[in-house]
């Protein structure tokens, strides 16, 4: 099977004081639908580039959590940020670039890489929480495909750095990039989440990625 690994985010009891790594169940089932074997990342985890002894296929950065500011000299003061996350997925990044590994970001992931390559996040998107919209794309297998949306923080063409010659795959109705990836085609962000929807379209982006086909 195909190895992926797959990061966590930072979840705290409501109880008591105790910081937990965390992964939907959604993400497992998808993934293994798709034929890959997933090794969750631990976000206190001081033996990162262990986890790349044998080989991996893929690393995917999952949503939740928010991207530290600070990292993009942001001047907003947000919470559920959680600066072990983001030093952990920066070194898996890190060492998949040097390996060759593919990256892909969900959600906040697709956010963490465009902060890694040195963009920025927009604050404060409206319209965006829990509603489902429509793609627009010159692509026909994903113009007018209808996703989710579980986001308030996006990139738009003036955060996105980094990628080289990047594509953008897709775009939601009113402007904010929905899928793009770099010229090399080892990186792909996408903003929604495609492990709750389980589309066709979804599992045909991810394994053109992966395939070199996308």
């Amino acid at each position: 099977m195909r190895k992926v690994l797959l990061s966590m985010r930072v979840t705290e009891a409501d109880s008591y004081s105790e910081y937990r790594n965390s992964i939907a169940y959604e993400y497992i089932e998808f993934l293994e639908s798709l034929g890959f074997l997933v090794i969750l990342v631990p976000n206190n985890s001081n033996v990162i580039e262990h986890y790349f002894d044998e080989e991996i296929d893929l690393v995917i950065f999952s949503g939740g959590n928010n991207v530290d500011p600070s990292l993009y000299n942001g001047n907003t003061n947000l919470d559920d940020v959680y600066p072990e996350r983001d030093k952990t997925e920066k070194k898996l990044f890190e060492i998949a670039i040097q390996q060759g590994v593919k990256v892909l970001g969900i959600c906040r992931g697709f956010n963490a890489i465009n902060v890694f390559l040195g963009g920025s996040v927009t604050h404060k998107v409206k319209g965006h929480v829990n509603k489902d919209h429509n793609l627009i794309s010159n692509r026909a297998d994903l113009n007018n495909q209808i996703t989710n949306s579980f986001h308030n923080q996006a990139i738009t063409k003036y955060d996105l750095v980094g990628w080289g010659k990047a594509e953008l795959l897709a775009i939601s109705e009113d402007g904010f990039i929905e899928a793009v990836t770099n010229d090399e085609r080892n990186f792909l962000g996408i903003q929604w989440h495609p492990e709750r929807q389980q589309q066709a379209f979804d599992r045909k982006l991810i394994q053109n990625f992966i395939n070199g086909e996308l």
